[in-house]
């Protein structure tokens, strides 16, 4: 144990604005010069330089009063610690240099130190994060697989959790790639860095893919671009290929011409084609005596969303349900919305020509036969088909559906079996049963009730809680008619339904239906004055954003919105390392969304090109949440992860995630010794290469205590304020005595 000086260092504790000090400054310096201009007057030389010495003392007296200038000394314990040695188990320690990784030319020279060794030190590993291990780790062939190499969160981790900590030997290949400042970082952490380093800063001669650019969020079916940046070694002639994969689908190629750097860089589009999360993968080819294989192939993810949910929206006649729901689309920019108004039929009677009473004409073939495809959700609102001769596309409405596309019809005396839909193509994939006849509409005002099972579906939750969505509901203002039917179709679900009127099986009159046809979806909302939940109500209680909600929610079920999803499925991450910890959370619900509680699943893992890799069982909590981890797989690559009922095939939820060989770890997998030397040189350290013979009994270990800092401030003392006055008082003394003033 022993003490020492510290830091050291000068302040200056006035506090004074540096401005302020300036002009007293020079405030001073002027009466200086004034003085010495006055005692040039006088014969004596003698007298003179007497006087300019009491000027000038007096000048540095007021200036130190005013600064008040303090000096500042560290006093520093240094104490025997402990040796604790930290191996870098990142992926850049498996780079090989001949037959050799970084790991195992390091773990020879560790192992023959902690045989000579008579106190044996501490051993970690660390690469994000810092563990605790045993010596068996220099010999497993494992070990380096960490995704990132993190030297600053390791040492800091390490000094906090051990206040006896003397020095570390940090073995590593500095592949750190927050390098910046770090000597100086660990150096105020109070503890010796011994450095042993491994690899050489010589070129490797290696291929990469360095990084990937993508947005995070792509829109579905428009064109996304991902920038790739690669890096080749100075023997690499020619153009370098690069590809662009998802799954085993290449879906766009090029060549990227290497500068005289070294680096490429070039941009490969591709098109997303279904909602959700998407992995992609970009390689180069590998050489055969590529040393780092594992960075020749990169993956990243997107987020695929809607730009715009396009909307095609044909009514009968203007009305006002119309009119809020056209406002209330339009007004949204998230909607590409198309709407046309049918005003007149072919029968009647006109004396104008048709070009003058119609804007534009109503284009059905384009419509309903070249672009039906393009549109995201088709509505019927109040529209009569009969008239306008549109009875031979109502086919390809019907197989849009069943394709995977969504329809929505709207109640109306030109809707359901009054618009004359009983036995159409339409009827096919409605979630109601059609009849027919002169009575199917029904006028009286009615306040619909929800169903009791239906409260959590997303049409129909206008507030999270149920007690506040049960509340939301009664406090909206009632319908004003009624659409009859005879009932919800099999399979269809109930969510809104009449307090009053029954179908013809007995159940009460459905009012707001939600059901699926083929791979589509659509929705019957049998009353044609769902604008009174927003004004009607609005101009009751002030609050008419219930319209908004429930228009809102409705289209983006319609329009397939993952987050309404029943069951959902997460990983805690979008990358992982090969055979890292993969934690997945479900959340079940059946298609109806009432939660599956204490419920058996299955947890899939499957590559991107569908090949089944593992199943897990899980069960479901009370409340249909459900949690497990697994190891990730050990090739590179896309995998999807999901979660479907014991017994069936289908999956109730699915995500996509991705593992990385190389990842940022190994983009850029050479190694840097000169930055271990410059840690050893600022910590107080000694530094190592791989191979060097080492003595952990030989390492400095000592660590430093404070033991406080001692400040003097001579100036700030009666005494020297004294020695101030006496000086002023003299100098007007003598100046009086020689005759100035």
């Amino acid at each position: 144990m022993s003490e020492r000086v510290g830091s050291a260092g000068l302040r200056f504790a006035s506090g004074l604005p540096s401005w302020l000090v300036i002009a007293l400054a020079c405030a001073l310096l002027a009466l200086v010069v004034l003085a010495f201009r006055e005692h040039a007057t006088l014969a004596s030389v003698r007298r003179r330089r007497v006087l300019d010495a009491l000027r000038i003392a007096s000048v540095l007296a007021a200036l130190a009063l005013m600064l008040q200038p303090q000096w500042s000394r560290e006093r520093v314990e240094e104490v025997q610690g402990r040796l604790a040695v930290l191996l870098d188990a990142s992926r850049s320690m498996s780079v090989r240099k001949g037959d050799k990784t970084r790991t195992a030319e390091v773990s020879e020279t560790l192992s023959r130190a902690f045989d000579r060794a008579k106190q044996k030190p501490s051993l970690y590993t660390f690469s994000d994060e810092l563990a605790p291990a045993t010596r068996a780790a220099l010999s497993d062939e494992t070990l380096a697989s960490g995704d990132d190499t993190r030297i600053a969160h390791a040492l800091a981790s390490l000094v906090a959790d051990d206040r006896e900590l003397g020095a570390v030997l940090l073995v590593t290949d500095g592949a750190d790639k927050n390098a910046a400042g770090l000597p100086a970082a660990l150096a105020r952490l109070g503890v010796r860095v011994h450095t042993l380093a491994t690899g050489s800063d010589a070129e490797l001669d290696d291929a990469s893919i360095v990084t990937l650019q993508a947005d995070s969020v792509a829109f579905l079916r428009e064109p996304a671009q991902v920038q790739v940046h690669v890096r080749a070694a100075s023997s690499q002639k020619g153009p370098l290929p690069i590809t662009l994969r998802q799954g085993s689908i290449v879906l766009s190629e090029t060549d990227v011409e290497i500068g005289a750097d070294g680096s490429g860089v070039a941009n490969l589009s591709f098109t997303p084609t279904r909602l959700g999360r998407a992995a992609y993968t970009v390689s180069i080819p590998t050489a055969s005596d590529d040393p780092v294989p594992q960075n020749n192939q990169r993956a990243f993810l997107v987020r695929v969303v809607r730009e715009k949910l396009r909307v095609l929206l044909v009514c009968g006649e203007p009305s006002w349900d119309a009119r809020f729901l056209r406002a209330l689309l339009k007004g949204n920019p998230a909607i590409d919305l198309i709407t046309f108004f049918i005003l007149r039929t072919q029968n009647d009677n006109s004396m104008a020509p048709p070009g003058e009473l119609s804007l534009i004409p109503f284009p059905t073939d384009e419509l309903f036969e070249q672009h039906l495809g393009s549109f995201d959700l088709v509505i019927f609102q109040d529209f009569d088909f009969g008239p306008y001769q549109m009875g031979r596309y109502l086919p390809h409405i019907r197989d849009y559906v069943m394709n995977g596309g969504s329809f929505a019809m709207l109640g109306g005396a030109r809707s359901f079996g009054a618009g004359g839909y009983q036995g159409t193509p339409i009827a096919d994939v409605l979630p109601v049963d059609i009849v027919s006849g002169e009575h199917t509409v029904d006028l009286a005002q009615f306040a619909p009730q929800l169903v009791a099972e239906a409260t959590h579906h997303p049409l129909v939750e206008l507030a999270p809680r149920l007690s506040d969505n049960i509340a939301a509901w009664a406090g909206l203002s009632p319908l004003v008619g009624v659409n009859l039917v005879a009932g919800a179709r099999e399979g269809a679900q109930v969510l809104l339904q009449h307090p009053k009127i029954t179908g013809q099986n007995g159940e009460p009159m459905p009012v707001l239906v939600a059901g699926n046809a083929g791979r589509g979806r659509s929705v019957a909302l049998l009353s044609d004055s769902s604008f009174r939940w927003g004004i009607t109500t609005g101009g009751r209680t002030g609050d008419t954003s219930a319209y908004e909600r429930f228009w809102d929610r409705t289209l983006r079920w319609l329009g397939r919105d993952p987050l309404l999803d029943p069951a959902q499925v997460s990983t805690d991450r979008e990358r992982y390392g090969p055979g890292a910890k993969l934690r997945v959370t479900a959340y079940l619900r059946d298609t109806r969304y009432r939660v599956l509680a204490q419920h058996g699943f299955r947890v899939v893992l499957r590559s991107d090109d569908g090949q089944l890799l593992r199943e897990l069982p899980i069960t479901s909590d009370a409340e249909g949440h459900a949690t497990v981890e697994l190891a990730a797989p050990t090739v590179a690559g896309a995998y999807t992860i999901a979660v479907r009922d014991e017994g069936s095939s289908d999956a109730l939820a699915e995500e996509s995630f991705v593992v990385e060989a190389g990842g940022d770890e190994l983009a850029d997998p050479r190694a840097h010794p000169e930055l271990l030397r410059k840690i050893a040189e600022a910590t107080g350290g000694h530094s190592f290469d791989a191979g060097a013979e080492l003595s952990f009994d030989d390492l400095p270990s000592t660590r430093s205590h404070t033991l406080g800092t001692d400040v003097y401030a001579p100036f700030a003392t009666p005494w020297f304020f004294a020695c101030f006055v006496a000086l002023i008082c003299s100098e007007w003394w003598l100046r009086r005595r020689f005759g100035l003033r």
